[in-house]
């Protein structure tokens, strides 16, 4: 497939059919990561493949995205934190860079994807995975076919509101968002990983999905 027919038909796919994706497409997708640009070419990334049943369930009864049981597989992806550079945190751009090149080898191969942050905490991911501290969990990226038709997602601003030259243009339109609702909702966030698991697996987990989580076509 042309790069930009990739990049422009990709979608986040978050529904999938009952159906196992091929090792050998996994390792593609892996492969094609591992050719993104890397901080100081450390290719500092590793790489976790989920297929078991319940080592999603873990993930989904200590936080993460009820997503995670729709994929067959998910990939993990690590990265090496031992880094000098903490402004701009170079392992994670390494580690993101990885994966939008899984991303596009995956439309490329007729396959859907979705990179997923909502995760439990790292130190609950390190323990179920076994994964060392110096190696920082980055993100889940679901793989599967999709069960859908894909819905056409059109860009929020058009070219002109989001370039300009040399300093920050001030008319730039930026989207309204209350700071109060924020750190509202971070604060929520701690609250809820104290809860204990069983709580959240019995009860919490499923209320927030029904109540709160946005739901998608895809």
């Amino acid at each position: 497939m042309e790069l930009q027919n990739a990049i422009k038909s990709r979608r986040s796919i978050r529904n999938f059919q009952d159906k196992p994706v091929e090792k050998e497409l996994i390792e593609k997708l892996i492969s094609s990561a591992t050719y993104a640009p890397s901080a100081c070419n450390i290719q500092g990334w590793k790489f976790i493949v989920v297929d078991k049943d319940d080592l999603k369930n873990k993930l989904v009864d200590q936080g993460g995205s009820i997503v995670i049981k729709n994929a067959p597989v998910g990939i993990l992806v690590l990265y090496d934190n031992r880094t000098q550079d903490l402004d701009y945190y170079d392992y994670i751009q390494s580690a993101a860079a990885a994966i939008q090149n899984l991303n596009l080898t995956a439309v490329d191969l007729g396959l859907g994807t979705c990179w997923v942050c909502h995760l439990p905490k790292k130190k609950d991911i390190r323990k179920i995975f076994n994964i060392p501290k110096y190696f920082s969990p980055i993100s889940y990226v679901l793989v599967g076919y999709a069960k859908n038709e894909l819905q056409n997602m059109s860009r929020k601003y058009n070219l002109s509101e989001i370039i300009n030259y040399n300093q920050f243009n001030p008319d730039w339109p930026v989207e309204k968002i209350n700071i109060s609702v924020i750190w509202l909702k971070r604060i929520l966030i701690k609250i809820y990983y104290l809860v204990p698991n069983i709580i959240k697996k019995k009860i919490l987990n499923k209320l927030l999905d029904k109540k709160f989580v946005k739901k998608f076509k895809n």
